[in-house]
């Protein structure tokens, strides 16, 4: 079986992920949201309370906390024509220090799937199992009134039939404030925007070569304590895939929080997707001083996607 049918086969498989580019090639591993909260709400990353890394990491700088540290599971429902079932996993950790700065590291790992082989005869050969993963790291600064810029990099590693190494980096910027009132309740409010998966195409050989999905992606998120118990939530964001440009991919999606005492939430919201990529997602959230406990569902709403849940623990110190 050539390269170009093992990767054909992986888009196959793994559509339902993410954004898959014309050639076939899934990088998932880049654009799927690993944080279960805001999984819940939409995939409206802007919200993040962990895994700040890999959604907004200037979102740190509204705790008063010094230390970060998350891991995460994303499961996906069985893929049609491969034995096994997918999944992403991700682990980060985020220190905080003279106020301003703040420096990410991480791990990400996206596999559990194995295709059979055939040659052009269609005579079974050797089964392929092929995974992604990437090196993550991180830096953010606080610019000062609420404004804060950051930049990731990510060491990625693809292996299907053949392999390839690569490198992405993000870059964007983000806007807080905790001192808002609405309709004289107190209020905080986040916005941020960021391109991301910028970097050049992995290279596979015998002239297989792939683009990463690069995004332009914005968002707000605004939370209001209506009594004394009782909060709301509301995020709003959107992507932008414009690379590949012959995989161009819209996505919207927002979502609702309700959170009782700061401790336990309930969440509900919509992703739109092009192509029939779009979901009903809900979870729910425990938190207790430092530690955080979330789980999320997303729903397919079509064929052509994929339902999965995401279950994350983190905490802060």
């Amino acid at each position: 079986m050539n390269t170009k049918h093992i990767i054909l086969m992986a888009c196959a498989a793994f559509l339902g992920a993410a954004q898959a580019n014309a050639q076939g090639q899934d990088l998932s591993i880049l654009t799927v949201n690993t944080d279960a909260k805001t999984a819940a709400m939409g995939n409206a990353s802007v919200a993040a309370e962990g895994m700040y890394l890999y959604n907004n990491p200037a979102a740190f700088f509204a705790t008063d906390k010094t230390f970060t540290a998350d891991v995460a599971a994303s499961v996906f429902e069985k893929a049609e024509g491969a034995d096994g079932t997918f999944g992403l996993y991700a682990a980060t950790a985020g220190y905080k220090f003279a106020k301003r700065h703040a420096v990410f590291a991480g791990f990400r790992y996206a596999g559990g799937l194995k295709l059979k082989g055939y040659d052009v005869s269609g005579n079974p050969t050797k089964d392929y199992q092929p995974y992604n993963w990437t090196i993550d790291l991180g830096y953010t600064y606080l610019l000062g009134k609420g404004f804060a810029a950051y930049a990731t990099g990510s060491l990625i590693y693809s292996h299907l039939s053949k392999n390839a190494m690569g490198a992405a980096f993000n870059v964007g910027g983000s806007y807080q404030n905790n001192e808002l009132t609405l309709a004289n309740k107190p209020a905080n409010l986040m916005l941020d925007a960021k391109v991301g998966a910028i970097g050049p195409q992995l290279d596979y050989g015998n002239k297989h070569k792939t683009t990463l999905p690069t995004y332009f992606a914005v968002g707000g998120a605004l939370s209001v304590d209506v009594a004394e118990k009782h909060q709301v939530a509301a995020a709003l964001s959107s992507r932008y895939f414009f690379q590949p440009t012959e995989a161009k991919l819209f996505m919207l999606g927002g979502g609702l929080e309700y959170t009782y005492d700061k401790m336990v939430s309930v969440r509900a919201g919509y992703e739109y997707g092009d192509h029939d990529l779009s979901h009903v997602t809900m979870g729910a959230g425990f938190k207790y001083q430092g530690l955080r406990l979330n789980g999320a569902y997303n729903l397919k709403t079509a064929n052509a996607g994929s339902s999965y849940c995401t279950i994350g623990i983190g905490y802060d110190f």
